[in-house]
């Protein structure tokens, strides 16, 4: 097997174990998203907005009402006969749609009631899932530690860099790619901790600078001698 195979070998066993943490975040990810879906009776209820619904069908009886009154005061001429059958449909049909909503309500909470069973079960299921998914990654990595004997796994993300300085000829071997690594890593290190050990520079207050080096408007005024006038003589 020669140097590049090595690295592209140890390459492919990434990708799988990477696909292996895609799958246990994918999991969770499908956990979160079913929880979206379970909901209580009051967001039930809320979103049925039975009010507004009662409302509409009580407008719905009274169009009713009147169109029978008219109806019956036009052919009959008959205006408590008009009155009576208007009142009639009015009532008949704003208690038909008032209760026609609290079945369609009562309705919805029971099938709320039976999605959010659902969702739980699927729920159960992807956390029965998860440990299974983990251990599978762990014996896996475990694996790849008796695999892989020329880098540290904690660098596994940099193999695709590894693979251009032996195809560049900068590395000999994948133990020579990995010293490499390591050394890139080291500078990334140390420069890292320059650059934020410049970012610290300590800023002083006027008041700290002054307990530190002194006032030096208070040593003006000690320096300064006084001056006094000659006497004539």
């Amino acid at each position: 097997m020669t140097e590049l195979e090595r690295i592209e070998q140890a390459e492919e066993y990434f990708n799988r174990y990477y696909q292996m943490e895609d799958a246990i975040t994918q999991n969770r990810e499908n956990e979160e998203y079913l929880k979206t879906y379970i909901h209580d009776e009051a967001y039930v209820v809320k979103n049925f907005d039975l009010a507004k619904k009662r409302a509409t069908g009580v407008a719905i009886g009274v169009g009713i009402g009147v169109v029978l009154f008219l109806l019956i005061l036009l052919i009959f001429n008959s205006f408590i006969a008009a009155l009576v059958l208007g009142l009639f449909g009015l009532l008949g049909f704003s208690v038909f749609a008032v209760c026609l909503q609290h079945y369609r309500l009562d309705a919805a909470k029971r099938q709320q009631v039976e999605v959010n069973a659902g969702i739980n079960e699927q729920i159960e299921i992807l956390k029965e899932r998860e440990p299974q998914l983990i251990k599978t990654k762990d014996d896996y990595y475990a694996g790849l530690e008796k695999r892989i004997d020329f880098m540290s796994l904690s660098n596994m993300q940099y193999i695709g860099e590894m693979k251009k300085w032996i195809e560049s000829g900068e590395a000999q071997t994948a133990e020579d790619a990995s010293a490499l690594l390591e050394q890139k890593l080291l500078l990334e290190q140390f420069n890292s901790i320059m650059k934020k050990s410049e970012m610290e520079v300590k800023t002083y207050t006027e008041e700290e600078n002054k307990q530190r080096f002194g006032d030096p408007l208070e040593l003006i005024k000690k320096k300064k001698k006084p001056f006094f006038k000659r006497k004539k003589g």
